[in-house]
């Protein structure tokens, strides 16, 4: 097994500060940011095609994936410097995980891997440092989203097959199940506290919950076509899943107790927004909740608790993202078309005002088509 690796830097702004990682999808960076000071700290990384970044729990490091480029990086969060670069990933590297503990760094591929004409899943041992040692590979099929499992294992969507790979999260990767879902797995989700993970079927309309312990489905719920993305509202006398659609004007609302209990038909409701979608954003009280927009220059305000759209906001350009600040009273907005972030005031939803909530300010500096908004403080 042949890996390259050598430890790069780059001149960027030092911080104290752990930042957020904003990635701009058409430009050779991620920026660092203070999302709070609304202050761009530095353009991080260099590479081709940037899609996520990982926080380590312990270590001050960030990882940081290039799916054109096949490599990523290591980032001193401190310094903000590149303090190791991984290239020779294959091709197409597409989904990234974290071990158990932090301990390891699970990269899966759509195409290719560095050894093998077949995609699969590379493992990585971490050491104390949060540095990189290469440690294993496994041919599988073209990966889609990844995850660890309640059960510590890793979990591999398998686009082609129509399964979900699961994986001993260690450097041997031996496959230990293969269980059926729906057409294309693409995002993988985790319910902790369930036992559960959550699978979108990118080639249809539903989503799969997956029983950890007993290697099967669960039960299967309604959505809008090509869901994408998936978060939780934990609200005053409910607890929905909400899940976008890359296809269809309808946001699903999935009553994830039902899900959790097996029943057959758990989708509360399917919301017409009346834009394609790919996030949403939860107030932490979880009675509002926020969808970005594939079409539109809008985001749209949705009230969990009588299940009806609330209002829009004028954003410009193309808004796709959506990320709730811990106290709720700001909602950061990234866009396929400006190279800012709108920082929605979203104060009034405490006194259930949506009417009132605006751009209260915007973040500049940032690359092209700053898209997608990682935070330290949220599971990844």
């Amino acid at each position: 097994m042949t890996f390259d690796t050598d430890s790069a830097a780059v001149a960027t702004e030092g911080s104290s500060r752990t930042p957020t990682i904003v990635k701009n999808a058409a430009s050779s960076h991620f920026s660092a940011v203070a999302l709070s000071e609304g202050e761009v700290l530095a353009a991080v990384g260099e590479g081709r095609y940037p899609h996520t970044a990982l926080f380590h729990p312990d270590a001050p490091v960030a990882y940081l994936l290039y799916i054109a480029s096949a490599h990523l990086e290591v980032l001193d969060l401190e310094r903000l410097e590149t303090v190791q670069r991984v290239d020779r990933l294959g091709t197409m590297p597409v989904g990234s995980a974290l071990g158990p503990g932090g301990d390891s760094l699970f990269v899966g591929t759509a195409v290719d891997l560095p050894t093998a004409s077949d995609p699969g899943v590379i493992a990585f041992d971490i050491d104390e440092d949060g540095r990189l040692e290469p440690a294993g590979t496994r041919p599988l099929s073209r990966s889609s989203g990844m995850r660890i499992g309640p059960d510590d294992r890793l979990y591999v969507g398998q686009k082609i097959e129509d399964e979900v790979a699961v994986l001993g999260a260690d450097p041997r990767l031996e496959v230990e199940a293969r269980i059926p879902v729906g057409a294309e797995p693409h995002d993988l989700y985790v319910l902790d506290d369930d036992g559960l993970l959550v699978v979108n079927h990118a080639g249809g309309s539903s989503a799969s919950f997956v029983d950890a312990a007993a290697e099967r489905v669960r039960c299967t719920a309604e959505t809008g076509t090509n869901p994408h993305g998936f978060a939780v509202a934990d609200g005053p006398e409910y607890r929905y899943g909400l899940f976008p659609a890359r296809e269809d004007d309808r946001v699903a609302v999935v009553d994830l107790e039902a899900a959790a209990a097996g029943e057959a038909s758990s989708t509360e409701t399917l919301l017409d927004v009346e834009t394609t979608t790919g996030f949403a954003g939860v107030r932490p009280d979880g009675r509002y909740a926020i969808v970005d927009s594939y079409d539109e220059q809008f985001v749209t305000i949705l009230n969990l608790t009588d299940l009806s759209v609330a209002g829009r906001v004028e954003i410009g350009g193309e808004p796709l993202h959506v990320v709730f600040g811990p106290d709720g009273e700001e909602c950061y907005v990234g866009n396929m078309e400006r190279t800012d972030l709108a920082v929605l005031d979203t104060r009034p939803l405490a006194d259930d005002r949506p009417a009132d909530v605006a751009v209260g300010r915007r973040i500049d500096g940032f690359g092209e088509k700053p898209s997608g908004i990682f935070r330290p403080e949220v599971d990844q």
